[in-house]
């Protein structure tokens, strides 16, 4: 079976132990494997990296978690010493409506002070050419360091990394936060 085969199947199964271990599987799975789409560069070319060192804090949100709850997270997080922090929630825990609400809320307050806030919800689909780039099962709201973030995706415009992004989907994940970090 080809790479690019391999990386549209619908994610395997729900087996891992705690919605954390099905996260760091599939950053295992795909996330860090290497794809035609992205220039044979993985969807992540960094992912591998921060999570070999340890850099990557996961937090599972539980049931009573609100806005507050994930601000108070990214607050306390410490981005001198890890590189993102990733928040996982129940797919239903909040609507794909809320997540995107949560995320923008949230980048009005962080990207000044450096820090970006992207969120994945398993209904927003999101591809790159035939890859869809979802885990497909939790609601996630990451953070980290919007200069690394930028710097990173700075290095990967010298590369073929973007060549199948179409420029709707470029601007929705990288132009909105150049804009609001100038």
């Amino acid at each position: 079976m080809t790479q690019q085969k391999k990386q549209n199947q619908k994610p395997h199964k729900k087996t891992a132990n705690s919605p954390t271990e099905f996260i760091k599987q599939w950053i295992d799975d795909f996330v860090t494997k290497p794809s035609p789409v992205f220039g044979d560069l993985p969807p992540c070319p960094f992912a591998r990296k921060a999570m070999l060192e340890n850099k990557v804090k996961f937090v599972e949100l539980d049931s009573v978690a609100d806005y507050p709850t994930v601000y108070q997270h990214v607050t306390e997080a410490n981005f001198d010493e890890i590189d993102v922090l990733v928040q996982i929630a129940q797919p239903d825990h909040f609507t794909l409506k809320e997540t995107k609400k949560i995320a923008e809320d949230l980048n009005n307050y962080f990207m000044s002070k450096d820090v970006v806030v992207l969120e994945d919800h398993p209904e927003d689909p999101e591809h790159v050419g035939t890859v869809k780039l979802n885990n497909g099962a939790y609601t996630l709201i990451l953070a980290q360091r919007l200069s690394k973030l930028n710097k990173f995706a700075k290095m990967l415009e010298a590369r073929p990394y973007y060549k199948n992004w179409s420029k709707d989907y470029l601007e929705s994940v990288k132009g909105f936060r150049e804009k609001k970090n100038q």
